[in-house]
Order: structure tokens, then sequence, then C-alpha cells
């Protein structure tokens, strides 16, 4: 009897279960191409999911959009696009010349496509492609914003991922493209600069700008930036003053040509703004499986930790392994690059190609004529630089696959199964299984002389 009642039982609840109405999925908004200006039927599309609530989707159709700036604030919800190439989203510009360019907004730094201002955004399944020369009224450069036009904006307390969404620009301004970067995550305005979120990019594409990914102030956050493929003038991903945050930067295609692949710089602001950033905890950055290529000036990873020069406590700690890096810069760039940096761990990457040097610490500073800050405490463990020609042709100095310059101090150097060689210009260094080459202080390297601090690298690293 008692199995009876609770078969009866089970049933009535299971027609109860198929008899209720279906829980109300998240609203979706599609907007199609209109073959002209579509900005009001996205920015509509933004704003009626942002009162649907969270969850909620703006979808675009296969076809090419025409946009001025679209700004969405506190959107938890998803954009999607139906493919990369598919859907592909360019200025009003790219639809016709005579078009005013690109609009700059009160209160933001920065002109951009699509900027993100608090939230929760899902990116996917869509290009980004800037065709017109000039998308912003550059002849007007009395603000920073008539000339940093972004593709994607994120700002505020905001959290972002990026899937299988490609960053394309054109040539045709004074920067040699028409767009500055992909994707900026940063505060407002200097001295506002902290944001914080979640982010992660993956298997995005970007090229044909100077610079794919940068974040700036990122604070008590995390990124993930991994299976990209970068193609750049610049950097592809530079993360500035990225304080109490864990980032982490792998299994990506990087080449770029004037700056460096990854740049990881604490004190960046405080360069511009002449005074220290707030005390905050140090970032920690997860640099690893990594396809890298530096032509022309640029190099592989450079870390740079302006903190002593502006009295600032905080530092950023980084491993950097399991890289693979060439160098085809005739000896502008390492590398792995150290300028200020303390504590930084380099293992098991292989080098190779012709380079100011495979893995270089304490050295660059003085070569592009920045102030002296020691370089201490590097472990750099098992790294196969045997495939490196070292030449200082472009700086006048003496080099090595390890180039330990006179700002090291307290660096360990352990080598691998491969032959190793290290130039030692520093002071309490430890040096194992290498081979170090003979030097005196009066082998010190030269300054550049002051044409060769206006070689773009020096510029980049004196701005």
């Amino acid at each position: 009897m008692r199995r009876l009642l609770f078969f009866v039982a089970l049933a009535i609840g299971l027609l109860g279960l198929f008899a209720a109405p279906a829980l109300a999925s998240a609203a979706t908004f599609y907007v199609h191409p209109s073959g002209g200006n579509d900005t009001k039927a996205i920015q509509a599309a933004f704003d009626a999911a942002v009162k649907a609530g969270p969850g909620s989707t703006v979808q675009l159709s296969a076809g090419h959009f025409y946009t001025d700036t679209i700004l969405v604030k506190n959107f938890h919800g998803h954009f999607k696009g139906a493919g990369e190439g598919k859907t592909t989203i360019d200025c009003l510009r790219g639809l016709d010349p005579s078009l005013p360019g690109m609009t700059v907004l009160p209160g933001y730094f920065y002109t951009f496509l699509f900027g993100f201002d608090g939230g929760h955004v899902s990116v996917s399944d869509l290009s980004v492609d800037v065709t017109a020369a000039a998308p912003g009224d550059w002849s007007n450069n009395s603000t920073p914003a008539d000339y940093l036009m972004q593709d994607v904006f994120v700002t505020g307390n905001a959290s972002s991922h990026f899937d299988h969404v490609a960053f394309r620009a054109g040539s045709g301004s004074d920067t040699g493209s028409n767009t500055d970067g992909g994707i900026v995550v940063m505060g407002n305005l200097p001295p506002s600069v902290l944001t914080s979120g979640t982010d992660s990019i993956c298997d995005c594409a970007f090229s044909g700008m100077p610079d794919g990914i940068q974040t700036v102030g990122l604070t008590d956050g995390r990124a993930t930036i991994t299976g990209n493929v970068f193609h750049v003038l610049n950097f592809s991903v530079m993360a500035d003053d990225t304080s109490a945050s864990q980032v982490t930067i792998s299994h990506n295609r990087m080449t770029a040509a004037f700056y460096d692949d990854i740049v990881l710089w604490q004190g960046y602001q405080a360069s511009n703004l002449g005074a220290p950033l707030p005390s905050l905890p140090a970032p920690r950055f997860l640099i690893t499986d990594n396809r890298m290529l530096g032509t022309q000036y640029a190099g592989g990873v450079v870390v740079e930790d302006d903190s002593p020069l502006y009295d600032a406590p905080y530092r950023l700690h980084a491993l950097i392994a399991h890289n693979d890096i060439r160098l085809d810069n005739g000896g502008f760039d390492g590398g792995i690059d150290g300028i200020y940096a303390q504590g930084i761990q380099v293992l098991n990457n292989r080098i190779w190609g012709t380079g100011l040097a495979g893995i270089d610490v304490g050295a660059l500073a003085s070569l592009v004529g920045l102030p002296s800050a020691p370089d201490s405490d590097w472990q750099i463990i098992g790294n196969d630089l045997s495939g490196v020609t070292a030449t200082g042709d472009q700086y006048g100095v003496s080099t090595a696959p390890i180039l330990l310059g006179p700002a090291a101090d307290h660096c360990l150097v352990i080598g691998g199964c491969k032959p190793t060689t290290v130039l030692d210009q520093g002071t309490n260094d430890t040096l194992i299984n290498v081979t170090p080459l003979p030097y005196s202080s009066d082998q010190a390297s030269p300054l550049m002389t002051p044409a060769r601090q206006m070689s773009p690298r020096g510029l980049a690293a004196a701005r």
C-alpha cells in the first residue's frame, strides 16, 4: 500500500512539473545591418538589454555594421555576432569618409567604438574591422581623446570575457594605423586610474594596430589572456600599474615590431603624473607557453618597475617560464629585459635569433638613457639560449646570450643542458654551470649617443 501511494504521489508531481509553464529565458535583442548608420539601433538594443536584466543578449546578425561610439553602463549579458568574418563592425567613416569622426564622450580618456562601464559583458563571434583612414578628428589634438581611439574600452568595476573576436586595423594616420588598440581595460581619467574586475580574452586575433591589449590600473582583479594571435606594431600585451591582481598570459602567438610582445610596467602612471601612486600590494604575473617574435626594434618580454624612481613601495612579481622567443631585431632588444625589477623568475625558456641578448638584466635602462636603479634577486634557471646571436651593434656595447648589466645585483644564473654564456657586469651575482666572459669595470657599457637615444625603443622606454 505504501509503495502504491508513493508511485501515485510521484506521478502527480511529474504531471505538475510538465504542466507548469516553462521558465522565461533571458531576453535577446536582435540587430540587423541597415546599410547605413547603425548607431541608434545598436545603442537601443543595449539599452533594452540593460533594462531587461542580467543574462540578456544583444545579437548582431551576419553583415556589415557601421557605428559611432556605443557606451553601455552596467550591462550584465552577452554581445554576440554570427561569427568572425560574418559579423563585421566598422566606424562611420568606413561607410562614408565625409561623415563626422568618432564622438568624444565627456569624462572618458579614450575614443572608442564600444565602451563598457561597469557590469559583466561577454563578447564573442564577431569582427571589428576599422577601414577608414581617419576614424576620428585627428586634426585637433588638443585632448588625448582625439588621437587615442580604441576598438573596445572596459572601465569601472567591470568584468569582461572576449572569445573568438577579430580586431583588425588599417593604415592612414600619423601613427601608421587608424586605431590605437584592440582592447583597453583601465580607469576613466588620471589620477583616478584604478579599475577592478575579472577579465578573460581567449582565442581572439589582433592585427594592424599599434597595441593589442592594454590594462591600466587593474587593482584586486584577475586577467587571463590565452590562445590569442597578435600581429601588431608596438606591443601585444601591456599591463600597467596592475596592483594586487593575478594576471596569466599563456599559449599566445605574438609578433611585435617596435616595442615588445609583452610589457609589464609598474609606475607607468607615476611617470605621467610625476607623483607616486597609492601604496598597493604587488601584482603576480604568470607568463608561460607563449610563442613570440620580436622584429625591427622589438623583443619578447620587458619587465619594468619604476617604483624606486618615485619612492613607491610595491613591486611586481613575475614567473616567466616555458616560452619560445625568437629575436630578429638587429641587436636593439633582448628576449627578456629587466629594468629596475626585483625577484623575477625566468625558467626553462627557449630564446633564439639575433638581438641585444637572450636575457638582459640591469643593462637596458642605462643604454636608453634612463636613471639608474637596481635590478636584484633575479633567478635565471635552465633556459636554452644556445641559438642566440647576441650583438650590441646598435648600442656599441659588449654583450652575451645572458647579460647582467651594471645595475644587476644578487642575481642567480644556473645553466641548462645547452651551453650558456654570461657577461656579468653586476655585483654579488652567482653563476652556476655557465661560461662566464671576462669583464672588468673598464669595459662598462657606454651610454647611447644622442642619435641612438632617438630609436623607437629608446623613446618608448623613456616616455
